[in-house]
């Protein structure tokens, strides 16, 4: 006895396997796996943000990422050209030509600041220097205006004043022994003057002068600075005198000024005979 042929049922439709030839249209068989997660419940659709549920025909749920053209995630740029996400983004930091370039740079800024440091360096000392020189220059001129020096290496052979009122000093020594001023001035005389033959006059400081009689040559001018110990003739025996010697004075209050002891006065700066 013949049979009717059997029908395919929708539940063997919705497992077949689609193969695109005399099988259902694809608005069925969507139709058909829709009406087959309400019966049984294996897996449902789901969106967010990370991505949309994709379901298969066995039911089994898979999640792939939605790729929005121009979004910019951390790390990577977007590419215009190809309308995705490009490669990750650098700024060259790690670039060893760029490394190279910063330590270059920073070893000539450190180049620059050790030259300012040491102009700076150098200055300070050159002012230093210039302050201690100056310092000095000073104080050698200030021992200077206080040092005196015997007038003439010879011994004492006449004082000052006695019986006759001797005005000065006299200094016994060889004929042409150098006679040096006593002190730094001014030549304010410079030739012959009765009784006390080759004279010579200083003025210092103060208005203190001192002289220098019967010398066989006369070595300075008038108006010539002379410093101490600097020579201003030679010993001889011109004018009133018995022999070679250094008729030495110190006049106070200027050229013609009061006569003291010239011992005295010597003695007072160190000098003594």
């Amino acid at each position: 006895m013949s049979q009717p042929p059997a029908r395919n049922s929708g539940r063997h439709r919705g497992q077949g396997r689609a193969t695109g030839h005399g099988g259902p249209s694809g608005s069925a068989r969507r139709a058909a796996l829709a009406a087959q997660i309400r019966r049984t419940g294996i897996a449902t659709a789901v969106v967010s943000t990370l991505g949309i549920v994709m379901i298969n025909t066995t039911g089994i749920a898979h999640s792939e990422p939605v790729v929005i053209p121009g979004l910019r995630t951390a790390g990577t740029v977007a590419d215009p050209a190809s309308g995705g996400v490009a490669d990750a983004a650098t700024d060259r930091l790690s670039d060893p030509a760029l490394l190279g370039q910063q330590r270059d740079d920073a070893a000539r800024r450190q180049a620059q600041a050790d030259r300012v440091d040491r102009d700076e360096a150098l200055a300070q000392l050159s002012i230093l220097l210039l302050q201690q020189r100056t310092t000095a220059t000073e104080s050698a001129r200030q021992q200077e205006e206080l040092r005196w020096v015997s007038p003439i290496q010879a011994r004492l052979t006449q004082h000052f004043g006695g019986a006759n009122g001797h005005p000065g000093i006299d200094l016994g020594a060889p004929m042409g022994t150098p006679v040096v001023a006593a002190h730094g001035g001014i030549i304010i005389y410079a030739g012959w003057e009765s009784g006390y033959g080759n004279f010579v006059q200083i003025q210092h400081a103060n208005n203190v002068v001192t002289c220098y009689a019967h010398l066989s040559r006369i070595s300075v001018r008038v108006g010539q600075q002379v410093a101490t110990g600097q020579q201003v003739g030679l010993e001889g025996s011109t004018g009133f005198s018995t022999g070679p010697h250094l008729h030495f004075e110190v006049r106070l209050g200027g050229q013609n000024g009061t006569k003291i002891d010239p011992l005295a006065w010597l003695a007072r700066h160190n000098v003594s005979y």
